[in-house]
Parts: structure tokens; sequence; C-alpha cells
């Protein structure tokens, strides 16, 4: 059985991520997971500020339309592209709102996510290593 490389634990090294809109997070922790064909995303992380956020959802990663129950989505699609790359997709009725790709590089992770601006995308860029666990 061949096992995705983006799957595992992920921590945040902020200071290779570079972020349009927003600022870099504190510190971060990214975990994928897959279970009965069902990829489960979970991000926590602390803003600069200190206030800590949680995100999380799941679905089927064969780029199939799945509802979503986050504020302001309707739905959204989870795609495995390869074995180390992994896309989500979230719309609000037939507009693209946020694109994320996950890729996985050995021990390291990139992620970009594209939110849908009225005029056009913005683009945040963030750098993960892999949290080893005994």
């Amino acid at each position: 059985m061949i096992t995705d490389t983006y799957l595992g634990l992920w921590k945040l090294i902020p200071e290779l991520c570079i972020y349009q809109q927003g600022k870099v997070p504190r510190s971060g922790r990214y975990t994928i997971e897959e279970s009965e064909r069902i990829v489960s995303i979970s991000i926590d992380w602390q803003d600069r500020e200190g206030q800590a956020h949680h995100i999380e959802f799941c679905g089927v990663p064969d780029g199939s339309d799945q509802p979503s129950e986050a504020p302001g989505f309707t739905h959204m699609t989870l795609t495995r592209v390869n074995s180390s790359t992994l896309d989500s997709t979230a719309y609000n009725g037939q507009t693209r709102t946020m694109y994320a790709r996950r890729v996985a590089h050995g021990d390291l992770l990139s992620t970009l996510q594209q939110i849908t601006t009225d005029d056009g995308y913005i683009s945040n860029f963030q750098v993960y290593e892999r949290v080893l666990v005994s």
C-alpha cells in the first residue's frame, strides 16, 4: 500500500511564509489524516496577537462536490492530485471562494492558498516541517 506523503503532522515555519493578506501566524500545526477513503484536515494556529484559531474539514479526495458546513461556503472539493499533492476548493454557490494546494517535499510541506476577492485572487504561501511522532 502506497502512503501519500502529504499525510502527517506538520509544524509551521513562520520565517519561510509569504502573505499577501494578513500577517504570518506566530505558530501553526497542520494535521492531514486518512481513514476509510476520507481525508481529514485540521489546522491550529496562533496569530501575531496570540489569539488561537482552529479549522477542520474532511471529505473523499476524488474531486467531487461535497457539502460544507463552514460559514460562507456551500460546498467544497478535495482532490488527490498524486501521492505528494492534495488540493481543496471551497465554493459559495457557483463562485470559487478559496483554493489551496498542499505539496509534500520530503519532510517539508508547502501550501499555497488563494482567496477570491473582487479584484482577483490574494495568495498566501506557507511552509511546514514534518513532526515525527514516536
